[in-house]
């Protein structure tokens, strides 16, 4: 062992020594712990909706829902081609946005025994009066009305469709 390495070792002995029992105990004691909001956190994992359709109507129904919400644009597309499972030209899979919300959406190649159920739905926390009307004639054409628009005790009004695609939606005016 080299002079300097041994003079550096009896230096720290000596710093640890001359610290206190209570100064030493309190170096390891837990630190709080800062509670950060939501918007804060760079969030590393996503869950993001996938939308699976099964009569190639995916890129209507995107588009359908682009042009009912701010914030929202087609971020990808890859389509079917003519040796590919799916109806060439059919969505294999899609990335959009809906008012700063990802979503993924394809037209499923194989027909499945399942389907889009109101038991999941996607749920809109609306703005204003004009935004809960619109959106709720918008969504319900060709499609059913689960809850017609009213107020039922836990928000001003609220309205839950199931839109002429499948997909479930719940609105609400805070």
């Amino acid at each position: 062992m080299s002079i300097s390495a041994i003079v550096c070792s009896l230096v720290s002995v000596y710093a640890y020594m001359s610290v206190s029992s209570e100064e030493l105990s309190s170096a390891y004691e837990p630190k709080k712990v800062q509670r950060l909001s939501y918007d804060s956190i760079e969030m590393k994992q996503k869950i993001t909706p996938f939308l699976t359709f099964q009569k190639n109507d995916a890129e209507e129904a995107m588009n359908f829902y682009i042009s009912l919400f701010d914030n929202s644009k087609i971020i990808d597309i890859q389509r079917w081609g003519k040796d590919g499972p799916g109806k060439e030209g059919a969505i294999m899979h899609a990335t959009f946005q809906l008012k700063g919300q990802q979503f993924m959406c394809s037209d499923s190649p194989p027909v499945h025994n399942w389907d889009f159920t109101p038991a999941v739905s996607n749920y809109v926390e609306c703005e204003d009066e004009e935004e809960i009307e619109r959106l709720f004639t918008k969504l319900s054409e060709n499609g059913e009305i689960a809850m017609p628009l009213d107020n039922y005790g836990f928000s001003q009004k609220f309205g839950w469709i199931v839109d002429r695609f499948g997909v479930s939606w719940q609105l609400n005016l805070k």
